[in-house]
Parts: structure tokens; sequence; C-alpha cells
């Protein structure tokens, strides 16, 4: 942990002590005395993060040790901020060569030259000694008392939940006859066959009790049965043990090594019936460790599993057969019942003024039983209206006073616990966000990046590094997946209210983000700050917000407090900002630290775009001055010209402007940029621009617009500065084509100094009238993953072309009007997600036609159907059986000028479909 940069548990002390360490190498002329000052802070401070890090595992510290560990951890960001003040004023130009921490004193070499400048790094570093030795006397020692790590043994509150009678549970009945229909659902030999079942959810889903209504509904079916839960930390010669007891009705049985019990349990279940609950895996190894003792016999035996982990769940399911049962919230009228049974015995004997409240309440809870129990037990107890207003209004229902509330925390946090340090700041940060927000995937992993959560070894990238941190929340689930790609993998995500609940508790905890209500400390520092539209306009006025690192505003831009001191500030977050004008961040180069400015977001609300788009037309010339800057993003703008200062932003990473937007002529200046979009008007750059693109040598990302409207030599430059990319980092490389003119056909074709078939080109937009017009070019892509289609008509001929395309992924927009065939024969082999438009009936999917699609979205224009068929109704099976991996189908329905009996009959027909399909794909049905 050594190398963590900054958290919430340890603070800023990583990339502190970091610092410090360059700065004590033979390379830096300090006064006098200063480097054994530094030396001094140095050997403290790396008690006091081993003091962090110890307490960081302890679950329940005493209150003392939570005071120790709060004025260290803020001590950090304190000193760290200071010597990013002093730094800052003997930053130069920063080497090209440097690397990490190292970059930022590099350039400082024979620097310190100026006496002033020396005198002041004296003086701060002598108030910074002072500081550590006040709170070094104040805690005399940096560890942990034995009472403070060990953790008071606790009754499981799961185990409530296990004994629980049938009677009193709500919502089991529909899992447990889905689950029972599945264990039955075989045939034949396949009967006899070991299934294995895994329930997978986030913890107080009820994965435990519908396993026990399970195990006590079928249990008496099989010879022999055993039920053992498992911890974070298990022990498995014990957990073993339980198992051999439990199979063999409680017969005693000698001290056995770990090996000789799986041996016994081996002996005994090798000819048996069995059925065994393994509850609550938390890692692949105890799955393996005890899956090695369960025999595969033909006997028609019965594993299942629960955790919290899907990769957990799916290890457990590896054979064909096995199923992995993804359990669901509540619904709504499960919610209410179970809520209301609790409390009043029955929904009809809520009193009508506690109505309003209850149903807020339930929305908060968002169908997790865990959460419902809690709440319930806490407004059990005759509470008057204002006391449930205040349980509803409340930051969190884990403030109520109730053994169930207890028990919700307790499970809560064997999954926060269970996470590495850095996964925890990167959780804990999406308390950053609103309740219920859609959090896009790169905007949170450029943001952790930019706090410093994210640090990668040995030159690692740190956007794909923060991707997987990102997809082992989600595999966790801890993190909602939203908008889930062919892959499988979510581009969004959003945080379940309870569990956000838990996470605002936890920031306040350790003053990670502060929250504008009534427990706010009035002597916190404010480190991370989000702002919405409901806030008073003067209460943020007041906020001080010098040592801020992170500012988000969602509202009106109105609520932007002034930025003139918020010299710490490393992100600033104003996608969800309304209203935003260049007024509003004209103080913008004064936020010497800031690392990440957003004004844009990629899936903005369609009814906001238009006031954001209307907003930022231009940037302040200081922007240049934000040395450290490395995402900025402004896609989503009226911006006409980009400041020819930001060429000297040489640690810019990522760029994102509105494609008309003219960008400086020096570009290749910025040699750190990895990512150049979105859709850039290549050939609107001066010539000097298409030239200096060819320099940027660690590009790996670039979005380009081309049409028909460039000079020869232009053409020929973009194809240079291409080519050399191509050579290098390049990885993708997005072009969107629109091509009018009467020579459209030989741009590509024809034209020999035009695009290559560069190995860099990913993805193809196009929006010309003719595919065929590119046909023989974007053939010869060896490395096309995703093509779409703006407004084309395509017949058999086109498709057969596309489908030979071997490396493409994904296909959208065809329109289909002639009747075409999808054939087995007519590649696709790849395709994993393809999107298209009926305006025929004569459309069909042969048997063995995209064999690896996953993801089917059908957008129907019914009226064109209807007309070109004579106005026949109802919708022809165009075979979607056939497609053998199909997981899910999307269908959309565009209703205008059709009798609603006709949408109806189209219904009907897909959802036939869907039920024929040996896969059962999920069924969306959309009418527009």
């Amino acid at each position: 942990m050594a190398e963590l940069l900054v958290s919430a548990s340890t603070g800023a002390m990583g990339s502190l002590l970091g610092k410090l360490g360059t700065m004590l190498s033979d390379e830096y002329k300090l006064l006098k005395g200063v480097r054994d000052d530094i030396k001094f802070l140095k050997d403290e401070l790396e008690a006091m993060q081993a003091f962090l890090l110890m307490m960081a595992d302890v679950e329940e510290p005493d209150q003392q040790s939570k005071l120790r560990a709060n004025a260290v951890r803020e001590l950090s960001y304190e000193i760290e901020d200071s010597i990013d003040k002093f730094m800052a004023l003997v930053e130069d130009e920063p080497s090209s060569k440097s690397e990490g921490i190292m970059r930022l004193f590099n350039s400082t070499k024979d620097k310190i030259t100026n006496i002033k400048t020396r005198h002041k790094i004296a003086k701060d570093v002598k108030d910074i000694k002072s500081q550590v030795k006040v709170v070094s006397e104040r805690y005399a020692r940096y560890k942990i008392d034995e009472s403070a790590r060990t953790r008071h043994e606790k009754v499981d509150p799961r185990l409530c939940e296990v004994y629980k009678d049938a009677s009193e549970l709500v919502g089991i009945d529909g899992p447990t006859d889905e689950l029972m229909k599945w264990l039955s659902d075989k045939e034949g030999e396949a009967a006899h066959h070991l299934k294995v079942v895994s329930i997978v959810g986030y913890g107080g889903l009820g994965k435990t009790t519908l396993a026990k209504q399970m195990y006590d509904k079928i249990g008496t079916n099989f010879e022999c049965r055993a039920f053992v839960s498992i911890s974070r930390s298990p022990d498995m010669t014990k957990i073993l043990s339980s198992i051999l007891s439990e199979i063999s009705n409680g017969k005693e049985h000698p001290r056995s090594t770990y090996q000789q019990i799986i041996d016994q349990i081996r002996d005994f279940l090798k000819d048996k019936r069995y059925f065994i609950i393994i509850d609550d895996v938390w890692d692949i190894q105890s799955w393996k460790n005890l899956d090695c003792a369960l025999v595969k016999n033909d006997c028609g035996s019965v594993i299942m599993t629960t955790t919290r982990k899907n990769n957990v769940a799916e290890s457990c399911c590896s054979s064909h057969g096995d199923l992995v049962y993804k359990i669901q919230p509540l619904g709504v009228a499960d919610s209410k019942k179970l809520f209301f049974k609790r409390i009043f015995g029955c929904e009809e004997k809520c009193p009508p003024n506690l109505k309003e409240a209850s149903e807020d309440i339930l929305k908060r809870c968002g169908g997790l039983p865990l959460a419902i129990n809690a709440i319930s037990s806490l407004l059990a107890t005759g509470k008057t209206k204002e006391e449930w207003d205040r349980v509803r209004l409340s930051i969190s229902f884990a403030q109520g006073k109730t053994c169930d509330i207890d028990a919700m925390n307790y499970i809560l946090s064997l999954s926060y616990f269970d996470l590495p340090l850095d996964l925890r700041s990167c959780l804990l940060y999406l308390t950053m966000f609103p309740e219920d927000s859609v959090v896009e995937r790169q905007r949170l992993v450029h943001r952790w990046i930019s706090e410093g959560f994210i640090h990668g070894k040995g030159g690692e990238d740190l956007i794909e590094l923060g991707v997987a941190y990102f997809h082992e929340l989600v595999n966790r689930s801890l993190i909602q997946p939203v908008n889930i790609g062919y892959d499988g993998k979510a581009w969004d995500c959003r945080v379940h209210d309870t569990i956000l609940d838990f996470l605002i508790c936890k920031s306040i905890e350790e003053n990670f983000c502060t929250f504008l209500s009534d427990h706010i400390k009035r002597d916190s520092k404010i480190r991370r700050l989000c702002l919405t539209g409901n806030k008073d306009q003067g209460r943020v006025e007041q906020l001080d917000l010098s040592h801020a690192r992170s500012l988000a505003i969602f509202g009106k831009a109105d609520l932007i407090p002034s930025l003139v001191k918020s010299n710490a500030l490393r992100v600033l977050d104003l996608a969800d900002c309304n209203g935003l004008k260049n007024h509003h961040i004209k103080d913008i180069g004064r936020l010497c630290q800031l690392r990440y400015l957003t004004t844009s977001r990629s899936s903005i609300r369609p009814s906001i775009r238009l006031s954001i788009l209307l907003s930022i037309s231009e940037l302040p010339k200081q922007i240049g001055d934000l040395v450290y800057l490395e995402t900025l993003d402004v896609s989503n703008s009226m911006l006409v010209e980009l400041p020819e200062s930001v060429t000297r932003l040489k640690r810019l990473a990522r760029l994102f402007v509105p494609r008309y937007t003219k960008l400086p002529d020096c570009i290749g200046n910025m040699e750190k940029l990895q990512e150049l979009g979105n859709f850039i008007d290549i050939f609107e750059q001066s010539v000097k621009f298409v030239e200096e693109l060819g320099k940027l040598i660690n590009l790996r990302k670039l979005s380009v617009y081309l049409d028909d409207k460039a000079s020869y030599k232009k053409k020929e430059m973009i194809v240079s500065s291409l080519c050399k990319l191509d050579t290098c980092k390049l990885h993708t490389l997005s072009i969107q084509f629109s091509i009018e003119g009467k020579d459209a056909g030989t741009l590509i074709e024809g034209h020999p100094f035009f695009i290559p078939a560069l190995k860099c080109i990913r993805e193809i937009y196009l929006a010309n009238k003719q595919l065929c017009w590119i046909t023989k070019w974007i053939i010869s892509l060896a490395n096309l993953e995703k093509l779409t289609l703006c407004g084309q008509w395509v017949v058999q001929q086109d498709v057969e072309m596309v489908g030979s395309i071997p490396s493409l992924l994904e296909f959208f927009g065809p329109k289909f009007a002639k009747p075409v065939i999808i054939r087995s024969s007519g590649g696709f082999q790849r395709l994993q997600a393809f999107t298209f438009w009926l305006h025929d009936r004569e459309f069909m999917f042969e048997a063995g036609a995209m064999p690896n699609v996953r993801k089917l979205f059908i957008n129907i224009c019914l009226i064109d159907i209807k007309c070109a068929s004579g106005g026949r109704g109802g919708f022809d099976d165009i075979g979607i059986h056939h497609l053998s991996s199909l997981a899910e189908l999307y269908v959309q329905i565009f209703c205008h000028g059709v009798k609603v009996a006709d949408v109806e009959a189209v219904e009907v027909a897909f959802k036939s479909m869907a039920e024929a399909h040996p896969n059962r794909p999920k069924l969306k049905l959309m009418r527009a």
C-alpha cells in the first residue's frame, strides 16, 4: 500500500511522502537545515501512514483511535497543500521525459535561486514541522491499541432471517418457484447430473433467505444435506468439518487434517444424492477449496451458493447447464406489503397522514428487504408524523438506533471492508453525485485519476486501470450497471439509495466529502463538495473552498461559488450546470492545481443539451497557466476557437472539443495528449495543424470528421499525419464521413492520397447515400469493429459486403426496404450487436446466421410495412430463433398513422418469437 497516493483512509499521505522523498535528493538546493527538517517530516509521516493503514481495517475503532486517525489524515492534506503552494512558486516548464511525481520536481533543479522563495520554503517547512510535533505530542504513539484492533464477536444478524417462518416472508414465492422450475426442468440423463445454482446480488437482497427456503422446501428429497455459511476470512478446516457433520447427521468424527476431512466428505458423498448450500462465498479461491470436497456424481445432487460477486457466481457455475440466478429487489407491491405488515399489520391500517411519507421512504429503500425491515422497525414504535418526516428527509436512514438498523449497517460494512483501500476511495467518491444519478464510466474514471486515487505500476495505463476498478465495483454488486454493452460491460452506473446512504455516513466519518446539511461539522475543512440545485445560495457563498480538491455543480450556474481562492482544487465538474456562461469560468486560470475541467456530458439529456450548447463560447487565455491540467472537456459548447495558450498544457492527456472548433496550429507541442475528439472537422483546421497532428506520438484515440470540401494538399497532409500516428500508439481512429458531391464515389477508392487502410481504424460513421461508394476500401480495413450508417438504404448485396468484414463487432443503422436475407454463409461471424430499421416484411435470419450476436435492436416503421403489404396486419416470424447466442432483444415500434390494434399485434408477435427462442432472451418493447 506504500504506493497509494490519495485515499479516504490515508488522506494525501502517500502522495505527500513521494514528494518529500524527491525533495531530499541531492539535486535540490535548499537552505541550511531545511533538508534535516524534511527528513524529520518524512520519518514522522511514515509512522503516521503506518498507523492509518492499520486503522483502515479496524471496523469498530474506539473514539480515541478515531480522533487520532482523523487528525493525522487532515494533517496530510494540510501539508500537501502547503508543499503544492511553494512548488507552484518554483514550477517552470516540466521536463518532457519526467514521469509520475518526479516530473513535479525535475524542472526545479538548480532553479531555487531566488532568496525570497528559498526563505519562504524554509519557513513553510518549519511551520509544517511544528504542526507535526503538535499532533505527535497529542497522540504519543501511532499504533492501534489492542482493544481498538479487536472486534467484539457478533452474531451474524442474517441468522435471524434464516430461521424466520415462511409465512413471515414477502416476495419469496416467485424466486423460489423459478429456482424449483429450473431444478426440475431436466429430462432423461440430464436429470441425474450434478446441478449448481449460484444466487448473486448485493448485500440485503435476501440471498440467504431464498437459499434457506429452497433448503427447507426440497431438502428432505435428498439422502443428505448441509447448509454452511462462510466469512470474509474463512477457516476452511472448520467449514469442511461442519459440512461433514451435517451430511452425516451429527455423527462424531475424529479430529483430522484438512486433507483427511476432504477425503472423508468425498467418500461419504460419492454414491449419494446430496443437497449442499454454501452461503456467502467471498472469493473464487474459497469456492475452489470447498468444491474439491464436493464429489461430482450422477445421483441428481444439487449445490447452491450465494455470493455478492458476479465473477464468484460464474466460477461456481462454470459447467454447462449450471445457473447464475441474479436476485432482484422486491417490486412495489411486495415492498409495500412487507413495510406495512411490520408496522401496522397491513396497508389498510396505515393512517392517511403517513401515506405520503411512507411512499417516499419505500422509494429510498428501492425494494431492498434489508432496508425495508430496518426502517419499518425504526418506525414501528408509534412515531408521530413529524418523526416519520424526519426519517424521510434524513440524509441517511442509518442514523436510526434500532437493532435492525445496526444489522443493515453490519451487512453493508462487510462488502465495504472487503474492498482494497484504493477501491474504497473510488466507491466513496460516488457520493459526489446526486441520488438516482446515472454516472458515466468515463467521467468517473477521469475524476478518480485526477484525484490521485489510481496509481499504476511500471507504466500501467491509468485509464485501463480505472475502467478495471469500475468493473470490479460492478462485479462486487456495490454499483448497479447501466447501459450494458454487447460484451457485458457497463458504460454507466448508479448506486442503490440504501448503499448510497451507507457511503454518505462513511464519507462524513472521514471528512471525505462534505454535504450541505445539518450534519456538517462546523470546524471541518471542505475537501470535496457537490452542490445541487436545491441549495441555499446565501449559504453557498459563505463556504470556504480554499482546501477543496473536488467541486461539482448539479443545477443552475448561479450555484457556482467564487473560484478565486480555490487554490487546492484538482477537479471542477460543471457538466450538469445549466445556464453556464463565459463569466462563470473567467477565473479558471487561478486554479493552479487543476487536473480536470469539464463543461460537457457525452450522454446529456436532449432537453438540457440546448441550454449548454448556447453557453460557453470562449475560454480565457489564462487556461494555459493550468500546468497540471490532464482532462479538458468542452465538447458540448459553442466554442469557436481554442486559445493558443492551450498548447502550453504539457500534461494534457485528454482534449474534447466541438466538431467545428478551430484548434491551435502548434498542437504538436502537446506531446502527452492521448485522446483527441469529438469528431474534429479536420479539414476546417489549418494546414499547419494537420501537419502538427502527426507529431502527437502518444495519441491513442482520435475521432475526426471528413467531407469532400478539402483541398488536395490538405488531403495529402492528413494522410501523411494519420500514417505517422498509425505507426505510433494510435489504437482507435474513428472517422465520420459526409460524402455528398458528384465525385463522392471516387473520393476514397479513386484518390491515391486519401485515407489508406490503416490498422488503427476501428470505427466508421457514414453519412453518405451510397454504401457501395466505399465498398472496396471498407472491406480492406483489417481492424474495423464498428460501422454506423446514417440514413442509408441497404440491399442484399450491401449486407453481404458488410458481412465479409471479419473483425466487425457492431453494425448500426441500415434501413431494409427490400427483401433481405441474413444468411448463414453471409459472414458476420464475430458480430455482437446489430441495430436496423424494417420498412418491409420480407426480411429473414437464416438458420446459423450471425452466430455470436447477443444484442438485437429492431426499429419498425409500421405504416411503411402496412403500405408495402397492402394493409395486411400482424407480423411474420423473421427467424430470430436462428440467432443462437441472442441474449437481449429490443423492439421499437413507430406508431404514427396506424391503429393501436396493429401495434399490439406486432408486440404479440415478438413476444411469441422471444418465447420460442431456446435462450429466452430478455425482451423490451417500446412505442414511439
